[in-house]
């Protein structure tokens, strides 16, 4: 838990002013469900102590969740790594499974198509941009760029973009990937 807090927290620090971005309040949402997840996928035999940190942690989760429109289930899988940039009106569905280097700006959505259990997979280095979708049974893969309300019903492969509504996929010119530059390098 604290490795991946430590990774979301590199996410947050701006290179280029050398300061850690204190002002986007997203990292608070991001630390705790780090500390919540962490507590949901403790042993059933630590019952008591599981107990009491939900009963002092959910509510205050809960809380910034509502506060900054930032929903992201304790059931979601995600890897170290998590950037929210300018938050609100997000959305994960807890079935969602998320790899490292996950980016993703404000009124994006991972969610479902047709059933609840749809599950979204999400490969590493992937970049949602401001009011992208991500609906139904789907894998995005690694070093994927999602464009900004794009509405994404299929699978992505490796190294591409979608854009549009629904999304047309294209592949990228450009496929290394550059933590502090960012996916447009």
């Amino acid at each position: 838990m604290f490795s991946y807090l430590k990774e979301d927290y590199k996410r947050y620090y701006n290179y280029l002013f050398h300061r850690f971005e204190w002002n986007e309040p997203s990292y608070i949402v991001v630390t705790l469900y780090r500390i919540s997840r962490g507590i949901r996928i403790m042993p059933k035999w630590l019952f008591p102590i599981k107990l009491l940190l939900n009963i002092l942690i959910v509510p205050l989760y809960a809380f910034f969740s509502i506060f900054l429109g930032i929903s992201i289930p304790r059931g979601a899988e995600i890897g170290p790594g998590l950037r929210i940039y300018h938050f609100g009106t997000i959305v994960i569905n807890p079935c969602a499974i998320i790899g490292k280097n996950f980016s993703i700006h404000h009124g994006c959505t991972i969610g479902v198509k047709n059933s609840y259990y749809d599950q979204v997979i999400v490969g590493n280095n992937v970049t949602m941009g401001a009011g992208a979708k991500v609906l139904g049974n789907i894998k995005i893969g690694n070093n994927v760029t999602i464009g900004a309300n794009a509405e994404v019903l299929t699978d992505v492969p490796d190294n591409s973009v979608a854009v549009g509504i629904p999304a047309k996929i294209f592949p990228k010119k450009n496929t290394e990937y550059d933590i502090t530059r960012g996916p447009f390098n």
